[in-house]
């Protein structure tokens, strides 16, 4: 479709090329450019991009427009620039005079060539004017539906997709509901549930519609309605039981109910009957994984691996079995590999760092931890990096490379204050962790975290008052913070006599989270305090048995003792103290009820039936 304008070994300028064509392939091009209709190869640059007949041909009624000389010559420099691949030029002409003549067969270019080069944002500008130009073009509704769910504009991809399903297309529900899935976080709950329930809504027009069916079931996977997933996968099943994209939901459903031994045995015998579908072999080695089959994992992996050695999943996933295994020096390859294809840079730099301080090769270990960038793993990394400088005595090093991190990476610069303060914190400097967080806090006064920990400090210093005022600026601004209630709570119910207003804060934590060992404790301390010894063992013996923690330990051995129970008391803290040697209010509390050194009673355990 594209006439050769000049070779490509033989450079000459636009304005060159305007002038040098003869009116009579100006009058060819004209006519190419709007009728544009028998062809069904497109070429953008040197790549050819074979189109459907319904995607390259326009409407035989549409009218023929001459265009201006200013639109021809920017077609003419856009098609040459696409020759050159100055996509650049090429697209920007094209969506110039797309808005400018509003004709068809340019925006549909536009499209196409926004498409070819990855200008999400152009090709979603032009997929809108296409449709606007023809809004009963299934294409061109396919086109910007696409378009509008690599933009995150779910509910208007959903209505072109309804639309483009009315006239007869065959949209990509799909695509759509595993984007929503694979938003992180951008698209609310509430978004989601809208989205359910207009699925639902057109599945019941278009009971058949079994792309619609999956995207629904997808989408309901998508917000942890697993059991009616796999009741639409089980539909569609019915239908088709070779349908591999329905095997895959009703795997991803299987599991996340818990069943991975049906999961298993279904994905098994899938991977068998269609052993070229690389995806139902890598959801079957995850969840071989997850049930700790690593060696039967392995295999498949190595199968997926050798088919496509690029593949950067399995490479990650070969690496993280073999380290799991204790094949460091294989795991070792892996993350090199990754490396080599240039993917998953900052998970192969964090790992290869672990392996490498693992082997004491400190130096290489730090390369790698400095290697890591913004993503997922990278304060894992700086956890990993300050932990090791700190193991080597070197926590000034760790200290400086932390204020270096945060001019770097200013839009994690409250997690690394987080991490100093805790560092500065467990080497027992107080007044300098005090001093940081209060710099820290300038900055970003409304920071939760940061003042969550500025009141760990504050109590440390014995400075309740501080420490409460901070407390209470949290919960202003999230009053159902359950950790915030149950510290201030908890402090209030252990070094004042506030108990009623303590228990009445630990109640409000308690019914945000009655699971959490920590509330459970303060639950069963404050009712100690207030003279509740049955209410004060029960919830004491709830936390410990879900976190036999020294602290737990210690309260729950001074309620036995004040009721009595001297003796059990004394077996608790010995079997506590074995565990944990060095905790220091497991021997304050023996010290203060026994009058007896904590050495000594470790020795009842021993001699304990």
């Amino acid at each position: 479709m594209i006439r050769m304008i000049a070779r490509a070994e033989y450079f000459i300028t636009e304005a060159e090329v305007f002038r040098r064509c003869s009116k009579a392939l100006v009058l060819f091009f004209v006519v190419f450019l709007v009728g544009c209709s028998s062809q069904t190869v497109r070429q953008v640059g040197s790549v050819a991009t074979t189109l459907s007949d319904s995607q390259s041909q326009l409407q035989a009624d549409d009218p023929v427009t001459p265009f201006e000389a200013e639109t021809l010559y920017d077609l003419l420099v856009a098609e040459v620039s696409g020759q050159r691949q100055r996509y650049d030029l090429a697209l920007g002409n094209y969506l110039k005079q797309a808005h400018k003549t509003r004709d068809i067969g340019v925006a549909q270019r536009a499209y196409q060539v926004a498409v070819y080069v990855g200008a999400r944002q152009a090709a979603l500008d032009a997929s809108l004017l296409w449709v606007e130009l023809q809004p009963d073009n299934p294409d061109a509704l396919n086109g910007a539906a696409l378009e509008l769910v690599y933009a995150g504009q779910y509910e208007r991809a959903f209505a072109q997709m309804s639309q483009q399903l009315s006239l007869g297309g065959s949209p990509a529900f799909d695509i759509l509901a595993s984007a929503v899935g694979n938003d992180q976080g951008k698209h609310s709950e509430g978004g989601r549930l809208d989205l359910v329930r207009q699925f639902e809504a057109l599945s019941q027009a278009y009971p058949n519609e079994r792309v619609l069916k999956l995207g629904q079931a997808i989408l309901l996977q998508q917000v942890g309605e697993f059991e009616s997933a796999l009741a639409l996968a089980n539909e569609l099943l019915k239908q088709d039981r070779g349908f591999v994209s329905a095997i895959m939901v009703k795997g991803r459903a299987l599991h996340k109910l818990k069943r991975d031994a049906e999961a298993e045995v279904m994905l098994f015998e899938a991977v068998q009957r269609y052993p070229d579908k690389n995806r139902l072999r890598l959801l079957y080695g995850r969840v071989l994984v997850h049930a700790g089959k690593l060696d039967q994992a392995r295999k498949q992996f190595e199968v997926l691996l050798e088919r496509a050695p690029g593949e950067s999943d399995v490479v990650l996933s070969l690496g993280l079995i073999t380290l799991e295994n204790g094949l460091e020096q294989e795991a070792g390859q892996y993350f090199e590999q990754l490396l080599t294809l240039g993917e998953r840079d900052n998970t192969a730099h964090y790992y290869l760092g672990r392996l490498s301080e693992k082997q004491q090769k400190y130096a290489s270990a730090k390369e790698h931890y400095l290697s890591v960038g913004p993503g997922k793993e990278f304060m894992a990394a700086q956890v990993a990096l300050t932990g090791m400088l700190v193991e080597q005595d070197k926590l000034k090093e760790a200290l400086t490379y932390l204020g270096e991190a945060r001019n770097r990476h200013p839009a994690r610069m409250e997690s690394l204050f987080l991490l100093e303060g805790e560092l500065l914190v467990n080497d027992g400097q107080l007044d300098k962790a005090l001093t940081l967080f209060e710099r820290a806090l300038k900055t970003n006064p409304e920071s939760v975290n940061l003042l969550y920990s500025r009141a760990m400090v504050y109590e440390k210093l014995n400075n309740l008052e501080g420490m409460e005022q901070d407390l209470r600026s949290i919960l202003e601004f999230e009053p159902d913070n359950a950790a915030a209630l149950n510290a201030l709570g908890y402090t209030l119910a252990d070094r004042t006599d506030r108990f009623k207003e303590a228990e009445a804060l630990i109640l409000q934590a308690y019914e945000l989270d009655s699971e959490d060992p920590a509330i459970l404790d303060s639950m069963g301390w404050v009712q100690f305090r207030l003279g509740n010894f049955d209410q004060a063992e029960k919830y004491l013996r709830m936390a410990y048995r879900q976190f036999p923690d020294a602290e737990i330990a210690a309260h729950l051995g001074e309620v036995l003792w004040a009721r009595g129970e001297q003796d059990a008391a004394r077996l608790l803290w010995a079997e506590a103290l074995q565990k944990s040697p060095d905790s220091q209010i497991l021997k304050d509390t023996m010290d203060r009820l026994t009058g007896a050194e904590p050495e000594s009673q470790a020795e009842t355990v021993s001699s304990a039936p």
